[in-house]
């Protein structure tokens, strides 16, 4: 019995914690473009593509971050999961909602999920590579 009230405990203990996501942006930090919301009751799922890309990235342009096509040298709009966001040190960084540098600007990307509701932006997850 006293280890069920224990893990309750912290269950309710990690329920209260704020999440990542909440964070506050830092100074210099760009919140980037998430995915859409899944409908309530709805099963989120990957249409995995395999590409061939290049992480890029300005502070001028609205969406901060992107891919450029390995072959077709063509820009690839994304979004991130919640939380994510940019800064420029002065090269482009991506870190998830645990502030943690994920993915730097001439960082390979060889995978992408399609998102319906904009079929010419992929959704990244990690992991990136």
């Amino acid at each position: 019995m006293r280890h069920f009230v224990a893990v309750a405990v912290l269950l309710v203990m990690a329920a209260c914690a704020p999440s990542p996501s909440s964070v506050p942006l830092a100074a210099g930090e760009i919140a980037l473009p998430t995915e859409p919301p899944v409908s309530s009751g709805a099963v989120e799922a990957c249409a995995g593509v395999a590409i061939g890309a290049v992480l890029h990235g300005a502070t001028a342009d609205p969406r901060a971050a992107w891919l450029i096509d390995d072959f077709l040298g063509s820009r690839i709009d994304v979004v991130w999961p919640p939380g994510y966001r940019a800064r420029f040190t002065p090269n482009l960084e991506v870190l998830d909602a645990s502030e943690v540098v994920v993915l730097k600007a001439g960082d390979p990307v060889t995978g992408a999920c399609v998102v319906n509701a904009a079929p010419a932006t992929l959704l990244l997850e990690p992991p990136f590579k």
